[in-house]
C-alpha cells in the first residue's frame, strides 16, 4: 500500500532494460499503479498531411522523460512539418535522435498505426468543416 511501500518510485527514476537492450521508464500514478513506457516513442508524423486533409487542426505531444532540450526538438519538428518546412522522412531521422533520462536512444516506431488493417478501420474522411492546422506558437 502507499503507506507501507517505501515510495521508491518517487525517489528514483527506474527503468526496464527488455532483452534487446531498450530502458523502459516506469512510473507510478498517485495511487501507486505502475505504467511501463516503452523506450520506442510512437509517432503519426507520416500521417500528419491526412489528417490536416481530414480536418484536423491541433495535435498533441506527449513527453515522458525527455530533456527541455529534446522536449523543444520533438515539439518544433512536428510543427516544421505541420507548416510544410520538413518532410515526415526528415522529421521520422530526428525523432530518432531523441534520448531518454539515462541519455539512451529509443528510437520511434508507428505502434498501432503500424497495423494497414486498423489504419483502413479508422479511416478518417473528410468532413464539409473542414480547417487548415492553426499556428501553434
Amino acid at each position: 500500500s502507499y503507506v507501507d511501500c517505501g515510495h521508491v518510485c518517487t525517489r528514483h527514476t527506474v527503468h526496464l532494460r527488455d532483452q534487446t537492450g531498450n530502458d523502459n521508464l516506469v512510473l507510478a500514478d498517485m495511487g501507486c499503479r505502475n505504467t511501463v513506457f516503452t523506450a520506442e516513442a510512437q509517432s503519426g508524423v507520416h500521417s500528419i498531411k491526412e489528417w490536416r486533409d481530414a480536418g484536423i487542426g491541433r495535435l498533441r505531444v506527449e513527453l515522458v522523460d525527455e530533456s527541455p532540450e529534446d522536449a523543444e526538438d520533438v515539439v518544433f519538428t512536428y510543427l516544421g512539418v505541420m507548416a510544410g518546412d520538413l518532410r515526415p522522412r526528415d522529421a521520422w531521422e530526428r525523432l530518432e535522435r531523441i534520448r531518454d533520462s539515462n541519455g539512451r536512444k529509443g528510437g520511434v516506431s508507428l505502434g498501432s498505426l503500424k497495423n494497414g488493417v486498423e489504419r483502413r478501420a479508422g479511416e478518417i474522411v473528410s468532413s464539409s468543416n473542414d480547417r487548415m492546422f492553426e499556428d501553434i506558437y
